[in-house]
């Protein structure tokens, strides 16, 4: 590819219309297997823009790297995408990119970072705020003075509540603080601690495990063999893989009733809970160590608790939301009894943020304020009561580790404010937001060696320097490449005028996949008491969780269904508008049910698109909570044009789209195979769906008129 020189920004400069190529790479020779195996190791190391705070099922930055640089080069320049050619520096000035369905940004950042001028649409107020702070430039002094002033304010107050001492008299620093659901039999009233099991810690490079004494909570250890021990404290015998949950069923010591701890607990009351051991930092050592929370632990936490108690009275920052429970999803956190977002916060942790969070809305520097409400929100999703302990990986695993209110019974408290160890507190977030505007400022891509394990920074010589703005400005050729984030549903795209954007890239809803808005509700009722000039949501009561585009399963699953399928048609016929004649649409998409592919395929048929091109490509890496055998691994790429004609085919003609979109998936596992990339049975279901799509569409059928094939799973759809 001819690269541009570098666009200037002085505002009388004339940019130069970018076309997209009339055949590109993408649709010939796309980049199925460079960015796989990029995406393997990606998956499990993103690069720091991406960790600026939380999203869910965010799509790789070097797939979508990938697949914007062979949507943007012709054929002839681009073959199979060549390993140089990835980590060159790329200069789109004067290329209009959308992504109606902006969520973590990927679109955007990647554009933006070779220079094109980006669109971003999202019905959602904190993926709109996300997105706006990773493309946002940042002073680091003043970021790092506004810092340093809420450090001065706010540490050493925070850290006095995660002081404890040993038993050698010594003093250290709580890094977690280990918790446990009481739980009342139905049968004898007998309360019981919930443990699974009676171990703190393991590890692999340590031939030791940490374990706990179930009568007296003594903390020490013993060899990793040992299935049981006596205590040195009590002298009584506990066994460590018995404790009175397992599996999800709970088994009193006293009377031996059973039952599940599901119909326990979900008597719509909150479990009492108790903090019985502590990992802690002593002072001067670079290792941690565990010990049981005795008497002076425990009044440390009261006294906490005391203190919230009066500054609650004056306190704007902490929610008062209830959690909504109109046709929620995931009802997990209502059915046990957390009636309100606060609820999912101990007394000490909401004592903390409201502290925090009160030091970082009186920040005058506007733009450091946003970032550091950024890393304060970051910081909520592990300094809550639902994150529980990796014991391998000996840190604690943040809620929505799993895309859910996952309620665990033997929740792990955070510091707050942090110490040299431990994950997800401010100070952690905060470096993370540090390490994420360095990279936006001099970004680089990894590259792998199958000799070494540790990826090879490349720096690309590119950089985000995006002008955020408000409106659309009218004559798009005139000045320095844009950015625009719009806080609305994308059915209609009022501000964008007709034939405007040159590429569409974007990662649309899954049907039923995720609820982003009930997952972002968490992190928007706290965002929105911080006044941020840039938060679109300061004034909303919800994030939009009925109006996003979702398939509840509840009881009208068909008219959800009908609802998905009609709003998902208007946004693509929003894309159609706006895409210029010679552009190109392109996103990806996977799911296991087919009446998800007929709604995809029937917006695209309805809104007069052809696809041009479909290709798997790997979206997750080696090790991710969701790496089950059934889970899906892989994306669908499609490529789509605007359709210059079409007539309706024989239906009969049609029914081959089926041998043909299986005769595709073989094909490509035969190029897929020599590198060693996969398909598992349910990718292979999932890419056989998206080939039989566009095999309709080729025949000018409209999905919803073919029956479902047999390869997908859900309801068989009849013809109409």
């Amino acid at each position: 590819m001819t690269s541009r020189s570098a666009f200037t920004t002085d505002s009388s400069a004339q940019l130069i219309p970018f076309s997209i190529p009339t055949e590109t790479a993408l649709e010939t020779n796309p980049p199925a297997i460079f960015a796989s195996k990029l995406a393997l190791r990606e998956g499990n190391c993103k690069k720091p823009i991406y960790q600026i705070h939380k999203w869910w099922a965010r799509r790789l930055g070097s797939v979508f790297r990938s697949i914007l640089l062979g949507a943007t080069t012709p054929r002839s320049q681009y073959s199979k995408l060549s390993k140089d050619f990835f980590y060159q520096k790329h200069d789109l000035s004067g290329l209009i990119v959308l992504d109606p369905f902006v969520g973590g940004g990927t679109t955007l950042v990647e554009a933006a970072k070779c220079n094109a001028s980006v669109i971003g649409v999202d019905i959602d107020p904190v993926a709109c705020f996300v997105t706006s702070k990773e493309l946002h430039p940042a002073n680091e002094s003043l970021l790092l003075e506004a810092f340093s002033r809420v450090a001065a304010e706010c540490k050493d107050t925070l850290t006095s509540w995660y002081r404890t001492t040993l038993s050698n008299g010594s003093s250290g620093t709580i890094v977690y603080s280990f918790w446990v659901d009481l739980i009342r039999c139905p049968d004898c009233k007998l309360v019981s601690e919930a443990h699974p099991h009676y171990q703190l810690s393991r590890s692999k490079y340590y031939p030791k495990h940490v374990v706990f004494c179930s009568y007296c909570g003594e903390v020490g250890e013993i060899p990793k063999h040992w299935e049981h021990f006596s205590c040195q404290s009590c002298g009584r015998r506990t066994d460590v893989g018995k404790g009175p949950i397992h599996k999800g069923k709970f088994t009193c010591p006293q009377c031996s009733y059973r039952g599940t701890f599901h119909s326990i607990a979900t008597g719509g009351r909150r479990l009492k809970q108790r903090m019985f051991a502590l990992e802690v930092l002593p002072d001067g050592e670079e290792r941690t160590v565990f010990k049981k929370a005795n008497a002076k632990d425990q009044a440390l936490y009261t006294k906490a608790s005391r203190a919230w108690r009066e500054r609650k009275r004056i306190d704007r920052f902490v929610p008062t939301d209830t959690i909504p429970i109109k046709n929620r999803v995931d009802r997990r956190p209502v059915l046990y009894g957390y009636r309100k977002y606060s609820d999912l916060f101990n007394d000490r942790q909401l004592l903390c943020l409201s502290t925090l969070a009160d030091s970082i809305a009186h920040i005058q520097d506007v733009a450091s304020r946003e970032f550091l409400a950024t890393a304060f929100s970051d910081c909520l999703a592990a300094n809550n009561m639902f994150c529980f302990y990796a014991f391998d990986y000996q840190k604690l695993t943040p809620l929505f580790g799993l895309h859910a209110y996952h309620k665990v019974n033997r929740p792990v408290e955070n510091n707050v404010w942090g110490a040299e160890l431990g994950r997800g507190s401010f100070t952690k977030c905060f470096n993370k937001l540090l390490r994420a505007k360095r990279y936006g400022a001099a970004p680089f891509e990894y590259r792998y060696s199958q000799r070494s394990h540790d990826p090879k920074q490349v720096k690309t010589g590119e950089s985000i320097k995006t002008v955020l703005v408000d409106s659309i400005p009218q004559d798009l050729s005139v000045g320095s490449p844009f950015g625009i984030l719009l806080n609305q549903s994308s059915e209609k795209l009022g501000q964008i005028s007709n034939g405007t954007v040159d590429l569409i890239l974007s990662d649309p809803p899954y049907y039923d996949n995720i609820a982003y808005s009930e997952l972002s509700d968490f992190y928007h009722v706290w965002l929105k008491r911080l006044r941020l000039p840039s938060y679109k949501g300061n004034s909303q009561t919800r994030t939009p969780l009925h109006e996003s585009l979702y398939v509840r399963n509840n009881k009208d699953h068909n008219s959800e269904h009908i609802k998905f399928a009609d709003g998902l048609k208007k946004v693509i016929r929003e894309c159609h508008r706006v895409l210029k004649d010679k552009g190109l649409f392109v996103f990806t998409f996977h799911h296991k049910n087919w009446r998800a592919w007929s709604s995809l395929g029937s917006a695209l048929f309805h809104a007069g698109f052809d696809i041009t091109n479909v290709f798997p490509v790997r979206s997750e890496g080696q090790s991710q909570f969701h790496s089950a055998a059934g889970n899906l691994k892989w994306d669908a790429v499609f490529c789509c044009r605007k359709r210059q004609t079409g007539e309706s085919v024989n239906p009969f003609v049609a029914l081959k789209a089926r041998k043909r979109a299986a005769n595709e998936v073989s094909r490509w596992e035969a190029e897929l195979r020599p590198s060693k990339l996969k398909l598992g049975p349910a990718d292979r279901a999932s890419i056989r769906c998206a080939f039989y799509l566009k095999a309709l569409l080729n025949c000018f059928v409209d999905p919803l008129a073919a029956e479902m094939p047999v390869f997908a799973k859900g309801k068989r759809v009849h013809k109409s």
